[in-house]
């Protein structure tokens, strides 16, 4: 009788589980809000941003914005007006690539309001070099050819870093961020690496940018958003405050790159 009633109760469990509704929420709407898309750089490219709207929670497109006045203005004099193109881009025709200790404003002008944001191309060390090494297994790694990097980080608290990593022109740490500041590491020489295999022949682009403290803090936000898992431990889905004046949301960016290209050998 006891193996009778386990039964009915698993299979009682097992047709609850198998019964699923299609449960559509009515969601309050505020509006469409701003969103801003930008990192400009010391790369000598055109500066671009990427204006859109916030859209409704079951909405399949976002919407992109073409009527807008857009300029970004440097502490040293130079003003340029971005255009817009087929792309849904905001674009200088101008090239002026970041200059480290100049300060970088972006102006907004659309639909009757202005927003407005400002970060400064931050200084870093140059990298001392960087290296294949033959690892053993370690944990989860398997054996291989690793990338090390080799650098003194520059002296005084309030320094913060991103890093891509390419390979044969791939993107590997797409699906997050490398980012770190210097709170535990001020003025280390520091030697570490990153966890990709490598294997002879690939071809590799690596890059570090010295970003902004409250940059580092807005990736930090995005990237535990990101990672929710809906547990009791995860952090609660939010906006994620940029520093884009008047309301808006996303990020202005400047960034000062430096690019290493080797060969795996």
């Amino acid at each position: 009788m006891k193996k009778i009633n386990n039964l009915i109760f698993v299979l009682t469990c097992l047709a609850l589980f198998s019964c699923r509704d299609e449960v559509i929420l009515n969601l309050n709407t505020i509006g469409a809000v701003l969103v801003v898309e930008s990192n400009i750089s010391n790369d000598s490219v055109p500066f671009k941003v990427k204006l859109t709207t916030s859209a409704d929670y079951y909405s399949l497109t976002i919407p992109t914005i073409a009527d807008a006045q857009v300029t970004i203005m440097s502490s040293d004099g130079n003003l340029d007006t971005l255009f817009h193109d087929s792309a849904g881009l905001f674009y200088s025709k101008a090239i002026h690539p970041c200059k480290i200790g100049i300060g970088y404003t972006l102006n907004i002008k659309y639909n009757g309001k202005t927003y407005s944001a400002s970060e400064q191309c931050r200084p870093q060390n140059p990298i001392d070099s960087l290296k294949m090494v033959n690892m053993p297994k370690r944990g989860f790694f398997p054996a291989g050819l690793y990338l090390w990097e080799w650098a003194q980080e520059k002296p005084g608290i309030g320094d913060s870093y991103q890093w891509n990593i390419y390979k044969n022109d791939t993107l590997l740490n797409k699906e997050f961020y490398f980012i770190n500041d210097d709170k535990l590491a001020d003025g280390y020489y520091w030697a570490s690496d990153f966890p990709f295999l490598f294997k002879v022949g690939d071809k590799i682009i690596f890059e570090q940018m010295a970003i902004s403290q409250p940059f580092f803090n807005f990736l930090t936000a995005v990237q535990s958003q990101i990672n929710r898992d809906g547990s009791p431990f995860s952090s609660p889905p939010s906006n994620i405050n940029g520093n884009i004046s008047g309301g808006a949301l996303g990020f202005f960016a400047v960034r000062n790159t430096i690019r290493k290209k080797l060969t795996v050998k």
